[in-house]
């Protein structure tokens, strides 16, 4: 029995972009923040900052495909802001 209350906010997802509709070098895995509820936008944002056309996107297990290393970076939560380097010059 599924209890409708229990249902997270978010659910956090592996996407990358379908065969064919971009070059193999464009389809890293990306990380998704899903927000529940009944309607899909026309673009989702990867956490990396990415816009994807939602109808462009395979959903992938964990650990399936080349993971963009700036969705990794931010990984640890969806609040965290990136922040520059300054002792790397960045």
């Amino acid at each position: 029995m599924i209890i409708q209350d229990t249902m997270p906010a978010t659910v956090l997802a592996v996407g990358r972009l379908m065969a064919g509709t971009a070059g193999e070098s464009r389809r890293s895995a990306h990380l998704f923040d899903l927000h529940s509820g009944g309607s899909h936008p026309e673009f989702l944002h990867a956490r990396c900052g990415a816009a994807m056309p939602y109808d462009h996107l395979e959903w992938i297990p964990v650990g399936a495909g080349m993971p963009c290393e700036r969705c990794l970076g931010l990984a640890g939560s969806a609040d965290q802001t990136r922040l520059p380097r300054p002792s790397r010059g960045v």
